[in-house]
């Protein structure tokens, strides 16, 4: 889907490698014993839900690298740190990142102007979760602005992993529930595009893979990737890191 840059959450709203990055917290391993990059914090024990197949060999893991256009997003369009962040709906452990860290990385950094937030899909864990990925870019299509408060909404209804809720029945009345989103619209068009929309989710997983992400919650920033609902300190460790990356270049 190609659509024109919005800033769904507040509209008038790297690269360094990092020497010392979680002192003491972080473990670079490789998937196969070859995850280049991969960012993971002992005794958390807070996995990635994963696909259950072989991924392709991780080429650069660059934040310049990541699809962006098109892509849902909040944050101002410039900011100086972008993180891209693969997600499935009926992920808990995405749950777990939307629920402890990505409220506080929207206030610290994100109505700052500080940090951009893509959001990639990985729709992976079923028909609901693909269904859900549709609405998802039809919402983003119809109404960006109202986009985040969906998104945050989609995850406070989720019941865990394919546990009943979440099918288009369910994903629609919520949307309705919304107000200015008009979910007979949203219908039309996940009906009118649905090839177009899966589509546009396989790619973005084929994308992932190229950054060693088999699973949700992943993230890439700057030239790392995170795998799983890690604890909110990785985040805010390694965004500040690049911001002073960022800041030592001008």
């Amino acid at each position: 889907m190609s659509h024109q840059e919005h800033n769904p959450y507040l509209i008038p709203l790297s690269i360094l490698a990092v020497g010392v990055l979680i002192a003491g917290a972080m473990i670079y391993s490789n998937r196969n014993n070859s995850k280049p990059s991969s960012v993971t914090s002992p005794g958390d024990n807070i996995p990635a839900q994963t696909v259950p197949t072989r991924r392709p060999t991780v080429s650069a893991i660059n934040i310049k690298n990541v699809q962006i256009k098109g892509e849902p997003f909040i944050g101002k369009v410039n900011t100086p740190v972008v993180l891209a962040y693969w997600f499935d709906f009926q992920c808990p452990f995405c749950k777990r990142f939307e629920t402890n860290t990505l409220p506080v990385l929207v206030d610290r950094y994100v109505k700052e102007g500080k940090l951009k937030i893509i959001f990639k899909d990985f729709q992976f864990l079923g028909p609901d979760s693909v269904t859900a990925g549709i609405a998802e870019k039809a919402i983003w299509q119809l109404y960006p602005t109202k986009y985040f408060q969906w998104h945050q909404a989609m995850y406070g209804a989720q019941d865990g992993e394919n546990r009943g809720w979440g099918n288009r029945a369910d994903i629609l009345k919520l949307a309705g529930s919304i107000p200015g989103i008009d979910a007979n619209k949203v219908s039309q068009l996940m009906t009118k595009n649905r090839a177009q929309y899966i589509q546009e989710e396989n790619a973005d997983k084929t994308e992932g893979a190229k950054f060693n992400i088999n699973g949700t919650p992943g993230f890439v920033i700057g030239t790392q990737s995170i795998y799983g609902a890690q604890p909110t300190s990785v985040f805010t460790q390694m965004i500040d890191a690049e911001l002073r990356s960022v800041k030592s270049k001008k």
